[in-house]
């Protein structure tokens, strides 16, 4: 791998002074410009980017211009090469404000096979993955692995955050690792979470964070299992009112009422009733209400249904 570069400031210079004169390298270029060159872009220093990859991603300034070199690297071998220095360390850079970009961009830059390492070392101990997808940061990257490796890999991981499902469902962060888990497990993981959800309904579809696993498995899973979701949660009283003005399990709610029977539906309805004054004065509620509306002239209902399901999440 050729020398990436030199750092144009010292790395005991003060992280405030440093965003000031010296910014990461400017990425929108003028017509006719050719995009800069990571040793031309650091040229004039003498710090150099090999062997302090890991001192730099756990600084402001220093993480942006990693992150700018696994960019703009020309071969997947350079980048491996940067990634090594961050081998052993890869837990401790997830919790940290800066070094997480710096994974992040390892995961959309590299080949899932090169991502290994943050796999093994989220597996190191008992519990890690689970306190790590609950972490601010940390779970970002345990949601990027999800979606980037195929299942096999991360089997692990998955194995790891089902063992503590409730908990992170309902967790404010461990919740996108689990709506993460339900898009791109496979279909026998997404079976044991939807029936995850059914059972405990009542705790994660009443907490704020939960409320978006019971949209996501509403989404995901197998028709047989939404079945189950939606009869579990007709059972508990004052919850589809409560999820149809929910930010994150609006959407939910008319996917529960497609999937009942006539008898369930009608029973459904008469719970919502109940609820209407709420949801037409809620700011998602509403949207709720205006499919129940819509679902008592003929026809109305399916085109209603599928003006709700076309809206973009806020």
């Amino acid at each position: 791998m050729a020398m990436v570069g030199s750092l144009p400031f010292a790395l005991n210079e003060p992280a405030y002074i440093r965003l000031e004169r010296y910014p990461p390298p400017v990425r929108t270029l003028t017509p006719g410009d050719e995009p800069l060159q990571m040793s031309t872009a650091l040229k004039g220093g003498e710090e150099t980017l090999t062997g302090k990859v890991g001192l730099l991603s756990l600084d402001p300034v220093g993480s942006r211009w990693v992150q700018d070199a696994l960019e703009k690297a020309s071969t997947d071998d350079e980048r491996e090469t940067l990634a090594k220095e961050l081998h052993g360390r890869a837990v401790t850079f997830m919790k940290n404000a800066h070094a997480n970009h710096v994974l992040q961009k390892c995961i959309r830059t590299l080949p899932a096979e090169s991502l290994q390492f943050m796999i093994d070392e989220l597996l190191e101990r008992e519990g890690l993955a689970a306190s790590i997808a609950k972490h601010r940061y940390g779970g970002r990257i345990v949601q990027q692995l999800l979606k980037k490796c195929d299942a096999a890999q991360v089997g692990g991981i998955a194995e790891a955050l089902m063992h503590d499902a409730v908990t992170l469902a309902c967790a404010t962060f461990g919740t996108y690792s689990m709506q993460h888990l339900l898009q791109f497990g496979t279909d026998e993981q997404v079976h044991r979470l939807a029936e995850m959800v059914a059972e405990n309904v009542a705790t994660v579809g009443r907490s704020s964070a939960g409320s978006g696993v019971v949209a996501a498995a509403m989404e995901h899973a197998a028709a047989e299992d939404k079945v189950l979701i939606a009869r579990a949660a007709l059972q508990e009283p004052g919850l589809l009112g409560l999820l149809a003005q929910g930010r994150h399990s609006y959407r939910a709610v008319p996917q529960m009422l497609e999937v009942l029977d006539e008898v369930e539906r009608l029973q459904a309805h008469g719970s919502l009733a109940q609820d209407l004054p709420a949801l037409r004065a809620a700011r998602y509620g509403r949207t709720v209400a205006k499919y129940l509306d819509a679902e008592m002239s003929p026809g109305a209902r399916s085109i209603a249904l599928a003006e709700l399901l076309e809206q973009n999440s806020d």
